[in-house]
């Protein structure tokens, strides 16, 4: 039988503030050096006025999502992360992320502030024996 185990790592983001930025790569980054084959891993920010989502991230639809928000009234309160998520799960099989089609892993700060911002991984499954 194998043992489920619980992993944890975090990212820095450096940000500008006000900007989404695609983090893909990083989270894979990170669950490799995990050695993580299986499972789920889950990916949160901390950071005020910031969120994690899965989107294709294309300029067009980053500007859709951008319209939505400014729209919604929320731009300048917390309530943007009642509509977008804190956090996001994340199935992985062989080592691989299973995103949808065009999907990536964004960071969303819709903050003003400038500097560096944290993402936590979580890898809950089963890992590689060293």
């Amino acid at each position: 039988m194998t043992a489920l185990n619980i992993k944890t790592a975090r990212i820095w983001i450096k940000s500008p503030g006000y900007t989404a930025e695609d983090i893909t790569n990083y989270v894979a980054s990170v669950l490799k050096e995990m050695r993580f084959r299986r499972g789920i891993a889950v990916v949160y920010t901390p950071e005020r006025d910031c969120n994690i989502i899965e989107i294709e991230y294309e300029p067009n639809l980053l500007k859709d999502l951008e319209s939505l928000l400014k729209n919604s009234g929320c731009m300048d309160s917390s309530i943007c992360s009642a509509l977008l998520s804190k956090s996001i799960i994340i199935p992985v099989h062989n080592g691989s992320m299973l995103l949808g089609q065009f999907k990536k892993v964004v960071f969303v700060d819709l903050s003003r502030d400038e500097g560096l911002k944290e993402v936590i991984v979580v890898g809950e499954g089963v890992f590689e024996v060293s």
